[in-house]
Protein backbone atom coordinates (compact mmCIF):
# COMPACT_ATOMS: atom_id res chain seq x y z
CA UNK A 1 0.00 0.00 0.00
CA UNK A 2 3.06 2.06 0.99
CA UNK A 3 4.79 1.48 -2.66
CA UNK A 4 0.80 2.18 -4.17
CA UNK A 5 0.87 5.49 -2.39
CA UNK A 6 4.80 6.70 -3.03
CA UNK A 7 4.01 5.87 -7.09
CA UNK A 8 0.88 8.14 -7.18
CA UNK A 9 2.79 10.95 -5.44
CA UNK A 10 5.82 10.98 -7.91
CA UNK A 11 3.07 10.63 -10.86
CA UNK A 12 1.35 13.54 -9.38
CA UNK A 13 4.60 15.55 -9.14
CA UNK A 14 5.01 14.74 -12.63
CA UNK A 15 1.56 16.21 -13.43
CA UNK A 16 1.80 19.39 -11.81
CA UNK A 17 5.19 20.57 -12.60
CA UNK A 18 4.32 19.42 -16.33
CA UNK A 19 1.28 21.81 -15.72
CA UNK A 20 2.82 24.81 -15.04
CA UNK A 21 4.44 25.94 -18.48
CA UNK A 22 0.50 25.72 -19.58
CA UNK A 23 -1.30 27.18 -16.99
CA UNK A 24 0.70 30.02 -17.10
CA UNK A 25 0.91 30.69 -20.86
CA UNK A 26 -2.81 30.41 -20.58
CA UNK A 27 -3.14 32.91 -18.04
CA UNK A 28 -1.11 35.10 -20.07
CA UNK A 29 -3.24 34.83 -22.85
CA UNK A 30 -6.62 35.55 -20.18
CA UNK A 31 -4.78 38.92 -18.85
CA UNK A 32 -3.52 39.91 -23.00
CA UNK A 33 -7.46 39.68 -23.45
CA UNK A 34 -8.78 41.50 -20.32
CA UNK A 35 -6.60 44.52 -19.83
CA UNK A 36 -6.77 46.81 -16.98
CA UNK A 37 -6.14 50.53 -17.85
CA UNK A 38 -4.55 49.27 -20.72
CA UNK A 39 -1.68 46.88 -18.76
CA UNK A 40 -2.04 43.18 -19.11
CA UNK A 41 -3.01 42.72 -15.10
CA UNK A 42 -0.52 39.11 -15.60
CA UNK A 43 3.02 39.92 -14.97
CA UNK A 44 5.80 37.92 -13.89
CA UNK A 45 5.77 40.69 -11.39
CA UNK A 46 2.39 39.77 -9.11
CA UNK A 47 2.80 36.34 -10.55
CA UNK A 48 5.96 35.23 -9.26
CA UNK A 49 5.93 37.39 -6.31
CA UNK A 50 2.52 35.23 -5.12
CA UNK A 51 4.03 31.49 -5.76
CA UNK A 52 7.22 32.41 -4.31
CA UNK A 53 5.94 34.23 -1.32
CA UNK A 54 3.57 31.06 -1.12
CA UNK A 55 6.63 28.73 -1.51
CA UNK A 56 9.11 30.69 0.68
CA UNK A 57 6.59 31.10 3.79
CA UNK A 58 5.63 27.63 3.66
CA UNK A 59 9.14 26.54 3.84
CA UNK A 60 10.64 28.20 6.69
CA UNK A 61 6.83 27.75 8.75
CA UNK A 62 8.23 23.81 8.46
CA UNK A 63 11.18 24.49 10.85
CA UNK A 64 11.48 28.11 11.83
CA UNK A 65 13.92 27.28 14.59
CA UNK A 66 16.17 25.67 12.24
CA UNK A 67 15.99 28.70 9.98
CA UNK A 68 16.83 31.28 13.25
CA UNK A 69 19.61 28.78 14.46
CA UNK A 70 21.53 28.55 10.77
CA UNK A 71 21.26 31.85 10.18
CA UNK A 72 23.26 33.00 13.75
CA UNK A 73 25.88 29.91 12.46
CA UNK A 74 26.15 30.97 8.94
CA UNK A 75 29.76 29.93 7.36
CA UNK A 76 30.94 32.76 5.64
CA UNK A 77 30.51 31.01 2.35
CA UNK A 78 26.99 30.20 2.19
CA UNK A 79 25.53 34.02 2.81
CA UNK A 80 27.30 34.38 -1.01
CA UNK A 81 25.63 31.09 -2.33
CA UNK A 82 22.61 31.73 -0.72
CA UNK A 83 22.35 35.16 -2.64
CA UNK A 84 23.62 34.26 -5.35
CA UNK A 85 20.60 31.40 -6.06
CA UNK A 86 18.18 34.15 -4.82
CA UNK A 87 19.39 36.15 -7.69
CA UNK A 88 19.60 33.25 -10.32
CA UNK A 89 17.10 30.85 -9.32
CA UNK A 90 14.53 33.15 -7.73
CA UNK A 91 14.38 36.40 -10.18
CA UNK A 92 16.78 36.04 -13.08
CA UNK A 93 15.74 32.60 -14.19
CA UNK A 94 11.57 33.04 -13.52
CA UNK A 95 11.43 36.41 -15.28
CA UNK A 96 13.35 35.13 -18.26
CA UNK A 97 11.05 32.27 -18.34
CA UNK A 98 8.15 34.42 -18.26
CA UNK A 99 8.98 36.76 -20.89
CA UNK A 100 10.28 33.64 -23.41
CA UNK A 101 6.57 32.32 -22.75
CA UNK A 102 5.32 36.02 -23.56
CA UNK A 103 6.63 35.34 -26.89
CA UNK A 104 6.72 31.62 -27.74
CA UNK A 105 4.51 28.74 -28.37
CA UNK A 106 4.35 26.57 -25.17
CA UNK A 107 5.61 23.65 -26.98
CA UNK A 108 8.67 25.92 -28.31
CA UNK A 109 9.65 26.81 -25.36
CA UNK A 110 9.48 23.39 -22.93
CA UNK A 111 11.43 22.30 -25.98
CA UNK A 112 13.99 25.10 -26.16
CA UNK A 113 14.30 24.10 -22.06
CA UNK A 114 15.66 20.99 -22.93
CA UNK A 115 18.89 22.26 -22.99
CA UNK A 116 19.03 22.94 -19.15
CA UNK A 117 20.07 19.34 -18.59
CA UNK A 118 22.87 19.49 -20.92
CA UNK A 119 24.13 23.52 -19.76
CA UNK A 120 24.06 22.61 -16.05
CA UNK A 121 26.24 19.59 -16.24
CA UNK A 122 29.09 21.64 -18.70
CA UNK A 123 28.42 24.74 -15.84
CA UNK A 124 29.24 21.75 -12.94
CA UNK A 125 32.39 20.88 -15.28
CA UNK A 126 34.11 23.98 -15.48
CA UNK A 127 32.83 25.43 -12.25
CA UNK A 128 32.75 22.72 -9.98
CA UNK A 129 35.32 20.77 -11.94
CA UNK A 130 32.70 17.66 -12.10
CA UNK A 131 33.13 15.03 -15.39
CA UNK A 132 30.66 14.70 -17.86
CA UNK A 133 28.70 11.98 -17.31
CA UNK A 134 28.41 9.06 -19.91
CA UNK A 135 26.98 9.36 -22.80
CA UNK A 136 26.91 13.13 -22.41
CA UNK A 137 27.77 13.77 -26.32
CA UNK A 138 25.26 11.69 -27.21
CA UNK A 139 22.65 13.14 -24.99
CA UNK A 140 23.62 16.67 -26.15
CA UNK A 141 23.02 15.63 -29.90
CA UNK A 142 19.61 14.44 -29.54
CA UNK A 143 18.62 16.66 -28.11
CA UNK A 144 20.05 19.65 -30.64
CA UNK A 145 18.58 17.14 -33.38
CA UNK A 146 15.18 17.44 -31.83
CA UNK A 147 15.62 21.46 -31.81
CA UNK A 148 17.10 21.38 -35.21
CA UNK A 149 13.93 19.21 -36.23
CA UNK A 150 11.56 21.40 -34.56
CA UNK A 151 13.09 24.31 -36.25
CA UNK A 152 13.15 22.57 -40.14
CA UNK A 153 9.74 21.43 -39.47
CA UNK A 154 8.01 24.33 -38.56
CA UNK A 155 7.33 23.10 -35.08
CA UNK A 156 9.15 25.86 -33.17
CA UNK A 157 6.67 28.89 -33.19
CA UNK A 158 6.57 32.12 -31.71
CA UNK A 159 3.21 32.03 -29.29
CA UNK A 160 3.04 36.06 -29.67
CA UNK A 161 2.83 38.51 -31.57
CA UNK A 162 4.32 38.37 -35.14
CA UNK A 163 7.06 40.55 -35.82
CA UNK A 164 7.31 42.81 -38.89
CA UNK A 165 10.03 40.63 -40.44
CA UNK A 166 8.97 37.15 -40.19
CA UNK A 167 13.00 35.69 -39.98
CA UNK A 168 12.91 37.98 -36.27
CA UNK A 169 10.41 36.49 -35.07
CA UNK A 170 10.21 35.48 -31.38
CA UNK A 171 13.88 36.21 -31.56
CA UNK A 172 13.49 37.67 -28.40
CA UNK A 173 11.45 34.71 -26.65
CA UNK A 174 14.71 33.05 -27.96
CA UNK A 175 17.02 34.60 -26.36
CA UNK A 176 15.08 35.04 -23.25
CA UNK A 177 14.52 31.32 -23.06
CA UNK A 178 18.05 31.23 -23.31
CA UNK A 179 19.18 33.70 -20.71
CA UNK A 180 16.28 31.59 -18.44
CA UNK A 181 18.24 28.01 -19.10
CA UNK A 182 21.69 29.89 -18.48
CA UNK A 183 20.83 31.09 -14.79
CA UNK A 184 18.59 27.52 -14.10
CA UNK A 185 22.24 25.68 -15.33
CA UNK A 186 23.98 28.42 -12.59
CA UNK A 187 21.60 27.72 -9.80
CA UNK A 188 21.69 24.00 -10.55
CA UNK A 189 25.40 24.24 -9.46
CA UNK A 190 25.05 26.49 -6.71
CA UNK A 191 22.49 24.18 -5.06
CA UNK A 192 24.61 21.50 -5.67
CA UNK A 193 27.47 23.73 -3.21
CA UNK A 194 24.53 24.50 -0.53
CA UNK A 195 23.65 21.17 -0.31
CA UNK A 196 27.23 20.26 0.56
CA UNK A 197 26.58 22.69 3.86
CA UNK A 198 24.01 20.92 4.91
CA UNK A 199 21.32 24.01 5.84
CA UNK A 200 17.81 22.95 6.37
CA UNK A 201 15.33 23.70 3.47
CA UNK A 202 13.71 27.26 5.32
CA UNK A 203 17.31 28.40 5.10
CA UNK A 204 18.19 27.07 1.48
CA UNK A 205 15.54 27.26 -0.43
CA UNK A 206 12.89 29.51 1.56
CA UNK A 207 14.55 32.46 2.45
CA UNK A 208 16.00 33.00 -1.30
CA UNK A 209 12.28 32.50 -2.93
CA UNK A 210 11.36 35.05 -0.54
CA UNK A 211 13.97 37.72 -1.54
CA UNK A 212 12.79 36.90 -4.73
CA UNK A 213 9.15 37.39 -3.94
CA UNK A 214 10.38 40.60 -2.10
CA UNK A 215 12.64 41.91 -6.10
CA UNK A 216 9.27 41.40 -7.87
CA UNK A 217 7.27 43.25 -5.05
CA UNK A 218 9.61 46.72 -5.74
CA UNK A 219 9.50 46.13 -9.41
CA UNK A 220 5.73 45.99 -9.57
CA UNK A 221 5.56 49.06 -6.79
CA UNK A 222 7.74 50.69 -9.08
CA UNK A 223 5.97 49.52 -12.75
CA UNK A 224 2.64 49.51 -12.16
CA UNK A 225 1.69 50.43 -8.90
CA UNK A 226 -0.50 48.63 -5.85
CA UNK A 227 -3.49 48.02 -7.48
CA UNK A 228 -1.29 45.49 -9.56
CA UNK A 229 -1.78 42.81 -6.74
CA UNK A 230 -5.67 43.60 -6.22
CA UNK A 231 -7.27 42.36 -9.55
CA UNK A 232 -9.95 40.88 -7.83
CA UNK A 233 -11.67 39.49 -10.78
CA UNK A 234 -12.66 35.89 -10.68
CA UNK A 235 -10.39 34.58 -13.13
CA UNK A 236 -7.53 36.29 -11.67
CA UNK A 237 -8.13 34.92 -8.24
CA UNK A 238 -8.75 31.71 -9.08
CA UNK A 239 -5.78 31.10 -11.87
CA UNK A 240 -2.87 33.41 -10.28
CA UNK A 241 -3.86 32.61 -6.56
CA UNK A 242 -5.29 29.28 -6.49
CA UNK A 243 -4.10 27.13 -9.48
CA UNK A 244 -0.76 28.72 -10.35
CA UNK A 245 0.74 29.68 -7.01
CA UNK A 246 -1.20 27.77 -4.44
CA UNK A 247 -1.65 24.29 -6.29
CA UNK A 248 1.09 23.87 -8.81
CA UNK A 249 3.93 25.74 -7.58
CA UNK A 250 3.37 24.94 -3.76
CA UNK A 251 2.23 21.51 -4.74
CA UNK A 252 5.08 20.85 -6.80
CA UNK A 253 7.04 21.75 -4.05
CA UNK A 254 5.22 20.22 -1.67
CA UNK A 255 5.07 16.67 -3.93
CA UNK A 256 9.03 16.94 -4.52
CA UNK A 257 9.34 16.92 -0.55
CA UNK A 258 7.33 13.99 -0.60
CA UNK A 259 8.83 12.35 -3.34
CA UNK A 260 12.30 12.44 -1.57
CA UNK A 261 10.76 10.38 1.45
CA UNK A 262 10.16 7.57 -0.90
CA UNK A 263 12.73 7.98 -3.67
CA UNK A 264 16.28 8.70 -4.53
CA UNK A 265 17.57 11.74 -6.80
CA UNK A 266 17.87 9.71 -9.82
CA UNK A 267 14.13 7.96 -9.63
CA UNK A 268 12.62 11.30 -9.19
CA UNK A 269 15.02 13.00 -12.10
CA UNK A 270 13.90 9.88 -14.38
CA UNK A 271 10.10 10.04 -13.57
CA UNK A 272 10.38 14.46 -13.79
CA UNK A 273 11.45 14.23 -17.64
CA UNK A 274 7.68 12.60 -17.66
CA UNK A 275 6.64 16.35 -17.45
CA UNK A 276 8.09 17.21 -20.97
CA UNK A 277 5.80 14.85 -22.54
CA UNK A 278 2.86 16.12 -19.90
CA UNK A 279 3.45 20.08 -20.78
CA UNK A 280 3.14 19.34 -24.76
CA UNK A 281 -0.25 17.13 -24.60
CA UNK A 282 -1.60 19.26 -22.14
CA UNK A 283 -0.45 23.21 -24.43
CA UNK A 284 -2.36 20.87 -27.11
CA UNK A 285 -5.41 19.94 -25.22
CA UNK A 286 -5.84 23.19 -23.31
CA UNK A 287 -4.71 25.63 -25.56
CA UNK A 288 -4.96 24.55 -28.97
CA UNK A 289 -1.39 24.37 -29.59
CA UNK A 290 -0.82 21.68 -32.98
CA UNK A 291 -0.14 18.59 -31.89
CA UNK A 292 1.45 16.89 -35.60
CA UNK A 293 3.39 14.47 -36.25
CA UNK A 294 6.83 17.15 -36.56
CA UNK A 295 5.99 17.60 -33.07
CA UNK A 296 5.71 14.49 -31.78
CA UNK A 297 9.27 13.35 -33.42
CA UNK A 298 11.00 16.50 -31.74
CA UNK A 299 9.81 16.03 -28.49
CA UNK A 300 10.87 12.04 -28.86
CA UNK A 301 14.15 13.17 -30.03
CA UNK A 302 14.92 15.38 -26.93
CA UNK A 303 13.05 12.87 -24.21
CA UNK A 304 15.63 10.21 -26.04
CA UNK A 305 18.51 12.55 -24.81
CA UNK A 306 17.04 13.86 -21.99
CA UNK A 307 16.62 9.70 -20.67
CA UNK A 308 19.97 8.56 -22.61
CA UNK A 309 21.73 9.71 -18.86
CA UNK A 310 19.61 7.25 -17.10
CA UNK A 311 20.87 4.25 -18.94
CA UNK A 312 23.68 2.50 -16.93
CA UNK A 313 27.15 2.81 -17.52
CA UNK A 314 28.83 0.51 -20.06
CA UNK A 315 30.87 -1.85 -18.87
CA UNK A 316 34.86 -1.96 -19.35
CA UNK A 317 37.07 -5.02 -19.59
Amino acid sequence: MLITAARLVLFGYVIVSGLRNTALKGLQLQGASHPIGGENPISFCNVFFISQLMVGIALISLEPKQVRRQISQLPSSAAPLIAADAFFGCFLAPMAFYLALEELSVITQTLLFSLTLPASALVAQFWLGERLQPRFGYSLLLILSGLLAGKILGVMQSGGYQSVMPMLDGIGGYLWALVSVGATAMRSCIRKRLAGLELCRGLSSGIPNLAGALVFAVIALIRYGPGHFFYLSWWWVLGVIVIYGLTLCLGTEVLRQACQRHFNVTQIAFAGSGSLVVTVLSATLLLGEPLAWPTVLSTTLILGGVLLRFLPPLRTT
